[in-house]
């Protein structure tokens, strides 16, 4: 981590109270960075403290450079390298737009009087893996949603400063539209982090293994036969552009790939790597992910080139079923649309245009093989009554589950699921 310098000695913590259970840790691996991190420091304070939100900006006050103005900077003489990292979530229901929760706005960095990085906080939350959570979970945000990490900006300033220069720097924002919306906030932090010069010339890092996952953050998209998608890293200064993969169950065949791009200094990327052989495949086993070569030479650091995940296997269906779908109401069935498809991606049903409050069967027939069940809904909230709203326009919540042709119930799946249902399942034997 970055934050190295700062875990050292005696820490105070200063950790939310809202009544929820919290479980921090932290994991110390010995080894060697990319490049060694000198110091943490935060570029203005964090802003005034609200009872509820903690420290705050108002947006009116940054939009007019009343409050995080132009500064001077002393950049350390004994660094090689720097880079900015900025943490921004939008609050408040304030103006036209609901700002500064619900409405996307611009960031900009100054250094010396010239504009060099603009960026927006934006995210999707309509596939937040913390579902089902009840109110306006699934609607997009500035920066954050709610249960998952804020966005990160990771700015990397080196080429544009030298060691010991003292730099003039400064953040804004997009200007208010409407004078209404003053009063929305921003939880903000600037942070400058100084390093020495890389410690590898070439070294590649898999980050993570999206699928297949049994991690949460990853529960969306898993369990999953399919494709593998794995986040690499390059911590070596050498341009990555070609590196020889292997992958598959820990202890069975392995499957190989040569992959080919474009990845510099610090970049990251996710790769997909063609379906696995599956042979053999049983309950509570491995799926490695490896390495073998950059470039076509050795890995200067191979620590970071191999990782494990788990694989939880998909539910087995029978050839015969079906899919049982009772619609919302307040036109809110128009929005959704299913199907399934196999991995190769050839489209076997197809439904949508659903009337309200309308019961549906539909009876599926499909041969021995890997399959994928897609349930979306455009509006992103669901088939879900909408409580939180008032109480006239609440309305009813659906219903989705596949059955036997017993009428015995094989799977349901929550009414609240925000943007997209999507399920892999198996139709015969496990391969």
């Amino acid at each position: 981590t970055d934050y190295a310098p700062l875990l050292r000695g005696e820490k105070e913590l200063h950790i939310g109270n809202n009544q929820e259970l919290l479980d921090l840790k932290f994991h110390f691996i010995k080894g060697l960075p990319p490049r060694n991190s000198m110091s943490v420091k935060n570029l203005y304070p964090l802003g005034a403290y609200d009872g509820h939100y903690g420290y705050t900006y108002k947006y009116g006050e940054i939009s007019e450079n009343k409050v995080l103005k132009p500064r001077r900077v002393d950049l350390d003489p004994l660094a090689s390298e720097f880079s900015i990292k900025s943490i921004i979530s939008g609050h408040g229901h304030e103006g036209p737009n609901y700002c500064c929760e619900w409405v996307s706005k611009s960031h900009h960095y100054i250094i010396n009087d010239s504009k060099e990085h603009t960026w927006n906080i934006w995210e999707d939350c309509g596939n937040n893996p913390i579902y089902p959570q009840g109110g306006t979970w699934p609607f997009d945000r500035a920066g954050w949603c709610p249960g998952t990490k804020v966005h990160e900006e990771i700015f990397e300033l080196t080429h544009l400063v030298n060691p010991g220069q003292t730099i003039k720097f400064d953040y804004e924002i997009e200007k208010i539209e409407d004078s209404d919306e003053k009063d929305g906030i921003y939880r903000i932090s600037h942070q400058l982090f100084s390093f020495g010069p890389p410690n590898f010339k070439r070294n590649l890092e898999i980050l993570d293994i999206i699928n297949p996952s049994s991690h949460d953050r990853f529960s969306r998209i898993n369990p999953t036969l399919g494709d593998a998608k794995v986040l690499i890293r390059n911590i070596g200064t050498e341009q990555i552009r070609r590196i020889k993969f292997y992958y598959g169950l820990e202890f069975g065949k392995k499957t190989i790939h040569h992959w080919t791009g474009d990845l510099k200094f610090l970049d990251s990327t996710t790769i997909i790597l063609p379906i696995n052989d599956w042979t053999g495949l049983k309950k509570n086993q491995s799926f490695f992910v490896e390495a073998a070569t950059i470039n076509g030479r050795k890995d200067e650091n191979e620590i970071d080139n191999k990782i494990i995940s788990n694989v939880n296997i998909p539910p087995v269906f029978p050839t015969t079923f079906i899919i049982k779908l009772k619609t919302n109401n307040f036109g809110r069935a128009k929005q959704n649309a299913f199907s399934i498809h196999d991995y190769q991606k050839k489209v076997y049903y197809s439904e949508s245009q659903f009337l309200d409050n309308t019961d549906y069967d539909v009876m599926i027939k499909l041969e021995d093989g890997l399959y994928q069940f897609v349930f979306n809904d455009f509006n992103e909230d669901g088939i879900d009554k909408l409580w939180w709203r008032e109480k006239d326009s609440v309305g009813t919540a659906g219903t989705l589950g596949f059955y036997d042709l017993d009428q015995n119930l094989l799977k349901t799946f929550p009414s609240d699921f925000g943007q997209e249902i999507l399920m892999d399942f198996i139709v015969g034997p496990i391969p």
